[in-house]
Order: C-alpha cells, then sequence, then structure tokens
C-alpha cells in the first residue's frame, strides 16, 4: 500500500472519530453567554461576626444548546471586623463545568454533575498567611426527585487537596472565626 493508500483510511478514521465527539469538545457555540466585572463593598455577618466586605469578581459564563455549561470565574473578597481591625482574604480561580443533566425516568430522577477545576477555595490572613486551601478537582453529583424536585443525594468525588470538603465543609467558620476574633 503506497503512501496515499495509507492515508485515505486514517482521514476516513479521523472524519469519522470527529463526527461522534460532542459539539462542546471542540468549542461549539454557546446560546448564550455572559461576563461580567465588578468591585462591590457592603457590611454584614459572616459566621456570625460583623464584617465589612469588599468583593471583586470576574465571571464568564457559557451555556450550550445540549444544556452542559462552562464558567470560568474568579473572586477575591476580604472580610474585616470593624470592631479589632482583622481582616481576611477568601479567593477562588478556575473552571466550573457541568454536562448535561441526567434523567433517569424509571427511577424517577434527575442528576447534575458539577466539577470545579482550579482553587475553589483560598483563605488567609491580610498579611498573606494562607489559613485554608482547596485545590485540584473536584465533582458533585446532586440527584433530585424528577417530579418534585426533592433533593435525593449528593455525591463527591476529590481529586487534590479539599480540606474544606472533607470537614463536611465546617472549616469555612472555625478558619474565619479564629481568624477574625
Amino acid at each position: 500500500m503506497g503512501r496515499f493508500g495509507l492515508l485515505r483510511p486514517l482521514l476516513l478514521a479521523l472524519i469519522v472519530a470527529l463526527a461522534l465527539v460532542p459539539g462542546t469538545a471542540f468549542g461549539a457555540k454557546p446560546i448564550a453567554q455572559f461576563h461580567d466585572h465588578f468591585t462591590e463593598s457592603f457590611s454584614d455577618e459572616v459566621c456570625g461576626i460583623p464584617v465589612d466586605a469588599t468583593v471583586v469578581v470576574t465571571d464568564n459564563f457559557f451555556l450550550y444548546a445540549d444544556e452542559s455549561f462552562k464558567d470560568t470565574s474568579s473572586f477575591k473578597i476580604t472580610f474585616t471586623n470593624p470592631v479589632n481591625g482583622k481582616s481576611v482574604r477568601v479567593s477562588s480561580a478556575g473552571q466550573v463545568t457541568g454536562p448535561p443533566p441526567i434523567v433517569d425516568e424509571g427511577a424517577g430522577t434527575i442528576t447534575f454533575l458539577t466539577s470545579f477545576k482550579g482553587l475553589p477555595e483560598k483563605i488567609q490572613t491580610a498579611n498573606g498567611r494562607v489559613l485554608l486551601r482547596d485545590a485540584g478537582i473536584i465533582t458533585f453529583a446532586d440527584t433530585f426527585d424528577l417530579e418534585t424536585g426533592e433533593f435525593i443525594s449528593s455525591e463527591i468525588v476529590v481529586k487534590g487537596p479539599h480540606p474544606e470538603a472533607d470537614s463536611d465543609f465546617t472549616l469555612f467558620c472555625e478558619v474565619i472565626s479564629e481568624a477574625l476574633t
């Protein structure tokens, strides 16, 4: 078989393979997209502690025709205790993605898969010492009753250090409270 004789079946195989790949894998055009960047300041409470907060957010969200989505974002929020002046910074940067929801009509359920890639959460003091850091990939599979919308269950798959998830999401207030008081 000559050089072009081998090339033709390989090219045909490549075309067939590309036809089977979902459109979002090659950057299919989103049906909706949203971009925002803002800074906001406000007073509130976090973990029962009064705080003055400043948040900076950048967000790029894409929704595709097959109901999958991609959201690339970052935020930094600084909480300052107005009584003693102590501050902490909570930040996040990365990508959140999800395939189309999985409907199981036989079981009467719908499951949403949501994957966070990057730095879902970092908490540090105002001078930069890191108090808590979750990084890597974490995927949530949340299942709901298809008819009522009632929450049924959640499963978490973790790749990378995720102490906040490992603590069943209780470390946030422990770390914040200690740093601000």
